[in-house]
């Protein structure tokens, strides 16, 4: 399948992918020397570079407090750990700034 792009995100992701490599395994490597994580799918490290690597949590799990990157990892746990689907428990972390 053929992604399509508004030109704001081609630029990002052309930006977070500079200096990736794939290693002799076929697997593609993060280009950050701190983190070193691996994809199998180039795609997922193009992920992992917008959303993830050197991001802090920006989802809470207000059940147990467990903190995410990801929305999507945050609708998982809930389901999978908690067996809710009540997404009205998801919410942004709050910032350590405020009062």
């Amino acid at each position: 399948d053929e992604v399509f792009m508004n030109a704001q995100e081609a630029v990002g992701a052309h930006r977070d992918t500079q200096g990736i490599a794939q290693l002799q395994n076929g697997r593609w490597i993060c280009p950050n020397s701190y983190c070193g994580r691996t994809y199998k799918k180039k795609f997922s490290l193009y992920r992992h570079c917008r959303q993830e690597c050197g991001v802090e949590p920006q989802y809470q799990c207000l059940y147990c407090m467990k903190t995410f990157k990801r929305k999507e990892s945050l609708k998982s746990h809930s389901i999978i750990v908690h067996n809710s689907c009540n997404f009205d428990k998801l919410q942004l972390k709050q910032s350590k700034n405020t009062i």
